[in-house]
């Protein structure tokens, strides 16, 4: 049957972050422990991050994370720079965080090891205790969410995320503003539970999806991990052309695509930046675009109104703005999945792709 193998995948979203959830405390304080060892006597002299694919999403979500957390600015380290043009950067008393759910892509697992040699604190992000990368790591953080046989990644990346944010409050005890505190990370598995199982306004999402061939997805800030993945699932999946973009990027030029041919996927929750993405989707509403919003109502808020078409994605409330990226992106699959559907294919194996790519 199309999607069983996704679909199933999803389904065990919730679980896989309460037993997530059930470790925090315990790898908060493996990750302090190891950070004040002898290594890093000399202190962090900054922190870079090495990932692909949805593991680049996930990146994304860690060096907003990790610069609030630390006031180092964070960089995505360009993997090509040191397997083909042969440079590697000085990394000595670096704080590397690689991201792989597989843990086996060999650009990702050569590079950090070669971090490792030249002085960097490697932390792993992958879905299994035991793989190359974790195996050069200094410490792997697991997300130990069982075998992932749909190639889109699904309960990989949201336990990634989670992760993300775990590894961000061992390092910066302060964070509740932003995740909510322990009280959101306990209620963090029922609110997927919920989204999940809460399929209103889908159909009506799908419908403006179907049409049309292309779409822009916007965030800013703490949920634009969001939207990155979310367009991402739609390329793989429904094999359209959809671009994630910061909203505020997107009035640097891009908003010149908006029209009705091109849709709007709009994510946000309540925080310091959503009246930005706001008002990005009213400026591409002006030229003609319809709209989803994922997230706070105030997204479409008044649009249908208007005569605008639209559709709202709704998440329930309680959880910070970095651990509510975790059910939007939710909800970027279940897009991704009920458009593939509809449109005749089967995202449990989208044309082309296959479950590990082997970048060099």
């Amino acid at each position: 049957m199309a999607a069983e193998l996704v679909l199933s995948e999803m389904g065990e979203q919730s679980e896989v972050l309460r037993r997530i959830v059930e470790r925090r405390p315990a790898l908060r304080a493996q990750i302090r422990e190891k950070l004040n060892s002898e290594q890093f006597a000399g202190g962090l002299r900054g922190i870079c991050l090495l990932a692909r694919g949805s593991s680049d999403n996930v990146a994304v979500h860690a060096r907003y994370l990790l610069e609030l957390a630390t006031g180092h600015p964070v960089a995505l380290i360009a993997p090509s720079l040191i397997t083909r043009y042969g440079r590697t950067p000085d990394l000595r008393n670096y704080l590397m965080v690689a991201i792989s759910q597989s843990g086996r892509t060999p650009e990702i697992t050569d590079i950090a090891k070669l971090a490792a040699q030249a002085g960097a604190f490697v932390v792993s992000v992958t879905n299994e205790d035991t793989s190359p990368l974790a195996d050069v790591a200094t410490i792997n953080l697991a997300v130990q969410a069982g075998p992932e046989l749909a190639v889109p990644a699904t309960k990989t990346v949201t336990g990634q995320l989670a992760m993300v944010v775990l590894l961000a409050e061992a390092l910066e005890a302060d964070l509740d503003q932003f995740t909510g505190g322990d009280a959101a990370w306990a209620a963090l598995p029922d609110v997927v539970q919920q989204v999940l199982a809460d399929t209103e306004g889908l159909q009506a999402a799908v419908d403006i999806l179907q049409p049309r061939s292309a779409a822009v997805h916007l965030a800013r800030g703490l949920s634009y991990a969001a939207a990155l993945e979310g367009a991402l699932k739609s390329k793989e999946t429904a094999r359209r052309v959809h671009e994630g973009y910061s909203s505020a990027d997107f009035l640097h030029g891009p908003l010149t695509v908006a029209g009705p041919q091109v849709a709007v996927i709009a994510y946000g929750v309540p925080s310091p930046v959503l009246p930005d993405v706001i008002e990005t989707v009213r400026a591409a509403v002006g030229l003609g675009a319809p709209v989803i919003g994922v997230g706070s109502p105030e997204l479409t808020e008044g649009l249908a109104d208007q005569g605008v078409s639209c559709a709202q994605l709704s998440i329930p409330s309680g959880l910070g703005e970095a651990l509510a990226v975790i059910p939007m992106v939710v909800r970027g699959q279940q897009l991704a999945v009920a458009t593939t559907l509809a449109l005749g294919m089967n995202p449990d194996a989208p044309q082309g792709l296959n479950k590990v790519t082997a970048t060099h």
